[in-house]
């Protein structure tokens, strides 16, 4: 019975009381654990323990809550980047009703990833599970937010981080080790988010149990508050049998001693034949003339290979072959720099190529361009790049290898860089201005003017704050107040302590010879994307920076390597490698390569309207210029700094442009071409066939090919034009001479 003095206690007013003391039991285990009750979990971190679980069951993923504006009202950060906000959503939004700490198996973020409530995402774990059983205790500890105090990561390994497995049906269960700053050491598998580069060669459990698929390497990632650690694992096969080629040099011993791993048996020597028409191809872009072919096909001097590469490293063709590949990608199109200023563009381009201007000093130029892009022609490059951001962007893949664009809005998923990072990086271009140059005809003839200002900023949008300007990856530089800097930047880019400078540059040379580089895609370094030939690289990398970074040294040691001048046929072994430089890669020739082969071939070069007459295909300096022949086979606009721009696909289109298209069948029947010259000539039909198929697949016809074409020249009578007519079409449609091999 209650004093009279006292006022009647009401049901509501009973149980606001009884959950005020259920919330403050609920705090003051969380604060104290020692007061949790016997064999009861241990105070549960939520930024070492509950971020990191949130991350590997998905529910963060892009696909998932991790979107930008989330899914059903309820959004995490991508992948626990910003954990702030995470705690935010879970325990504070909806009124607090994703989490209930008196019943804590009744939370909504329970319910609905174990199945037991509608979920559009479907389950993510059971109630028996070891995720739900930890946020079960970290919301039943007071779903505390420990973020400011937790003690950060240092580094994160997975174990082991090298594995060779010989026996078929052996697996290997992974570990992973977090190192933190309080020098603490965890194991943190459990809460690692597991994956693998290629599930063709294996499988892998979310508990890190790797599983063999198929014979081949792997790389394992396991990621944890945002950092990758990653392992190789090498699955072979007992009692394989390594025959030991010979080594031209270091690029061969490090390639065949990851193939010995590999248990991969390179091919042999490729033909000189195959060895001509591919360093020729690769090297100045075009096909030997057929006086080319014999004369080095007779050549006896056991270095005619090497003598030959440095020939090809000091003709003209050289130039403009490797100045289109860089023109395809700094935008040298008349739509962002004027129709005088892609030609200007191109000049200067083909100009550094010609002089051998070293890859840094090229770079640096570039980069730190300014002034009026027809004066100074570089300066064209920032003239498609009209935003900080997305100058940023483009100098890291084109430079550095490394694709930011996911940073813009988040942490990059899966890889080492930040918004910090990114917003470092553009800041360095935030103060980059433009005004209209003295020349100015219409919209695509206009010169413009770029220059650095004093003033002009780049906000991080998730602190609001300006952004400082920080190398990637790397330190805050001192600038003075009135820099340009860009200068400060371009030193740091090209540096030779720059490790992502020499390697990209590298990798892409290597691109440029094999097909693929040994980093694919060409422009995207990360953790999770290892390179194939990690000891390779490397030191090829310190290889040019030795050499002051010359890519005429670098291309020509590439080439006079036994890796290179492997022919195509494949092995029983290597087969099936895609990826380790055990064969020749097999690829169609580029759409200015093709239409200068078939200009050789027949003897006919494409006339292109505008142009000087006898300008190669690989010579156009402007990405706009339209050709039905070039389009088709996807010659790149220039528009992207992405090699993938350049289309690489076997398309219909392709197919009617050969076999009955203007280009070639005009260039077959001229009166001015091959076919006609060779009759003038009165040549045999056995030397018409020698020389037909020199000037297009460089070899001689064999002796089935040579009879069975001399009896069909023969036979034809009046109509023998007509049959070395069709003959040359023939060549030309061959797979032979379609692909470089």
């Amino acid at each position: 019975m209650f004093h009279a003095g006292c006022h009647r206690i009401r049901p509501l007013h009973f149980a606001i009381l009884f959950w005020i003391c259920m919330l403050v039991a609920g705090q003051a285990l969380a604060r104290d654990p020692s007061k949790s009750p016997p064999g009861k979990m241990p105070e549960v971190s939520f930024l070492r323990e509950v971020v990191p679980v949130l991350t590997r069951e998905g529910c963060n993923s892009g696909a998932c809550h991790g979107t930008p504006s989330g899914k059903n009202g309820f959004r995490l950060s991508l992948r626990g980047y910003d954990p702030a906000l995470d705690f935010q959503s879970l325990t504070r939004d909806m009124q607090g009703r994703r989490i209930n700490r008196v019943d804590p198996t009744s939370s909504l973020i329970l319910l609905k990833a174990s199945g037991q409530m509608p979920h559009g995402g479907g389950r993510r774990f059971d109630s028996k599970s070891p995720s739900y059983e930890l946020l079960q205790h970290w919301i039943a500890q007071g779903a505390d937010d420990d973020s400011s105090r937790a003690s950060r990561l240092i580094k994160l390994e997975i174990i082991p981080d090298r594995r060779i497995l010989l026996d078929p049906n052996a697996d290997l269960s992974m570990r992973v080790q977090a190192r933190f700053a309080d020098s603490s050491v965890r194991d943190v598998t459990h809460l690692a988010r597991f994956s693998l580069n290629d599930e063709a060669v294996a499988r892998v459990t979310p508990q890190g149990k790797v599983a063999r698929v198929a014979k081949g390497e792997v790389a394992v990632s396991a990621e944890y508050l945002g950092q990758m650690a990653t392992a190789s694992i090498i699955f072979g096969v007992p009692n394989f049998t390594w025959h030991a080629p010979p080594e031209n040099n270091v690029i061969d011993r490090l390639v065949f001693a990851k193939l010995r791993l590999l248990q991969l048996q390179p091919s042999e020597l490729a033909s000189d034949e195959e060895f001509l028409r591919r360093s020729f191809l690769d090297a100045i872009g075009k096909l030997p003339s057929p006086e080319e072919a014999k004369h080095f096909l007779a050549d006896p001097n056991p270095h005619k290979r090497d003598r030959l590469i440095d020939a090809l490293l000091e003709r003209p063709e050289f130039t403009d072959w490797w100045a289109m590949k860089w023109t395809d990608r700094l935008g040298c199109n008349q739509r962002f720099v004027g129709k005088i200023g892609a030609v200007k563009y191109h000049d200067w381009i083909r100009q550094a190529i010609l002089d051998n201007m070293p890859e840094d000093e090229f770079v640096r130029r570039i980069v730190t361009a300014g002034g009026g892009n027809y004066g100074y022609p570089p300066a064209g490059f920032y003239r498609r790049l009209r935003d900080p951001l997305v100058r940023a962007e483009e100098v890291a893949q084109l430079f550095l290898g490394v694709r930011l664009q996911c940073a813009r809005c988040h942490n990059h998923p899966g890889e080492r860089w930040t918004q910090d990072d990114y917003y470092g990086l553009a800041a360095f271009f935030a103060r980059l201005k433009y005004r209209d140059g003295p020349f100015f005809v219409e919209i695509y003839d206009k010169e413009e003017t770029v220059f650095p200002a004093r003033q002009g900023e780049v906000i991080q949008p998730r602190t609001g704050q300006v952004a400082q300007p920080k190398f990637l990856g790397d330190r805050l530089p001192s600038i003075p107040p009135h820099a340009d800097r860009r200068e400060i930047l371009a030193r740091w880019l090209t540096s030779p302590d720059n490790a992502f400078f020499a390697r990209a540059s590298v990798n892409r040379l290597w691109f440029h010879l094999f097909g693929r580089g040994m980093v694919d895609p060409v422009d995207d370094f990360r953790g999770t994307n290892p390179p194939s030939h990690e000891e390779l690289l490397t030191f090829l990398a310190d290889d040019f920076v030795r050499h002051a970074f010359d890519r005429k040294h670098m291309i020509g040691a590439i080439m006079k390597s036994r890796t290179y001048q492997l022919s195509a046929q494949t092995t029983a072994s290597n087969a099936e490698d895609d990826k380790y430089f055990s064969h020749a890669r097999v690829r169609l020739l580029g759409a200015e390569q093709l239409l200068d082969a078939i200009g050789l071939a027949t003897g006919m070069p494409e006339k292109f309207p505008g142009w000087p007459a006898g300008t190669p295909a690989v010579a156009l300096a402007d990405g706009e210029y339209q050709h039905p022949f070039l389009e088709a086979f996807g010659r790149p606009a220039r528009a992207m700094a992405c090699e993938c721009e350049r289309g690489n696909d076997t398309t219909l289109i392709q197919a009617l442009q050969l076999v009955g298209g203007r280009v070639v069948q005009e260039k077959i029947h001229s009166d001015g071409g091959r076919v006609a010259h060779l009759l003038a000539e009165k040549r045999s039909n056995a030397e018409i066939i020698d020389e037909l198929f020199l000037a297009t697949l460089t070899r001689y016809p064999s002796l089935d090919e040579q009879k069975s074409l001399v009896a069909r020249l023969e036979g034809a009578g009046p109509s023998r034009r007509q049959a070395v007519e069709d003959i040359l079409w023939a060549l030309i449609n061959h797979r032979e001479f379609l692909f470089q091999h």
